[in-house]
This record gives C-alpha cells, sequence and structure tokens, in this order.
C-alpha cells in the first residue's frame, strides 16, 4: 500500500471513528481485519488475527502494519487487559532454554505450554485447529519481552515490549 492510499485510509477511518464517537465498545479485545490502531503515535492496520487457547486459557493476537514493517499486538485479559507489541527476529535456536541471551539481553523463561489455534483471520499463514508450543521470556525488569512459538517444528522468535492501553486508540474500518 503506497503512503497516499495509506494516509487515505487513515482520514476514512478517522471520519468512521468520529461519527461513531458515542459507540466506545472497539477495544483491542474486538478489533477486525482493516481497522487502524495507533500505538504510541505511530498508524498500524490490522491485517490478521488468530485467537488462542491453552487449556482454557484464552488471548489474542493482531498481525499489524506500518508502512514498512510487520508487527503482532498480543492482547490477553487477566485481571487486567495486558497489550505486548512484538517484531520478529531471525530465531536462531532450536530448543527453547530457560535462559536465554539476545542482543545483550538476558531473558528468564516465564511460561510454556500449548495452545490451539481457535479462530484464525486475514493474512496470517495459520488455520484454524493448528497447534503451537509457546514460551514467554523477559528480562530482570520485566520490560523486554521474548516470545518463541514452535509450530510444527519450525521456530519463530520475536522481541517485543509491553504497551500501556492509554497509549493505544482504536479507529474502526469504515465497513464495521
Amino acid at each position: 500500500m503506497g503512503i497516499i492510499d495509506r494516509m487515505k485510509k487513515i482520514s476514512r477511518a478517522n471520519k468512521t471513528a468520529k461519527m461513531n464517537v458515542e459507540d466506545n465498545s472497539i477495544t483491542v479485545l474486538n478489533m477486525r481485519i482493516g481497522d487502524i490502531v495507533s500505538i504510541e503515535d505511530v498508524d498500524y492496520e490490522v491485517k490478521g488475527l488468530l485467537q488462542f487457547n491453552d487449556h482454557g486459557w484464552r488471548w489474542k493476537e493482531y498481525k499489524l502494519k506500518d508502512s514498512r514493517k510487520t508487527y503482532w499486538l498480543s492482547v490477553e485479559e487477566d485481571d487486567d487487559i495486558e497489550i505486548c507489541l512484538y517484531q520478529k527476529v531471525v530465531a536462531i535456536i532450536t530448543e527453547p532454554p530457560r535462559v536465554y541471551e539476545y542482543k545483550g539481553i538476558t531473558y528468564y523463561m516465564q511460561e510454556g505450554s500449548d495452545a490451539l489455534i481457535e479462530n484464525a483471520e486475514g493474512d496470517v499463514n495459520v488455520v484454524k485447529g493448528e497447534e503451537v508450543d509457546y514460551y514467554e521470556y523477559c528480562d530482570e525488569d520485566g520490560e523486554n519481552l521474548l516470545s518463541v512459538e514452535i509450530w510444527n517444528g519450525q521456530v519463530e522468535m520475536a522481541i517485543g515490549r509491553k504497551v500501556e492501553d492509554y497509549n493505544v486508540e482504536i479507529y474502526p474500518n469504515e465497513n464495521r
């Protein structure tokens, strides 16, 4: 998508958002393909959605695109909503270790399990019913995050950080 097309799409999303000012029902928990999400004043278009189920524990990941790169926004609801923004990096491991150092940062495994894909929409290379092994890491301060996912033997790795919900604005797709 060219910059002009992107600007038009954001403008249309802004107009739609202004028309629906009283409709506060759009959140990070129910975004749809084509919505624009602004995170810390950077605009991304929602291109895909994955819904995970780890033995009853559910969360969503949205595939986001800005003008140059692809990101993943992980959203899970516990007592509060936890929002994390990830960017894929080249995976140089085959098995997830308990402690891992990447680019000078030491990450410690926080959890690991397997999950089932309950729903897959948009531009994703996954289908409903697929399984994934996943491992979540963070540094000592909890500021830097690392995610390792193993899909049918293929390892994907991403680095990320937490995002505060007040730094997120959503502009609905005009076809909502």
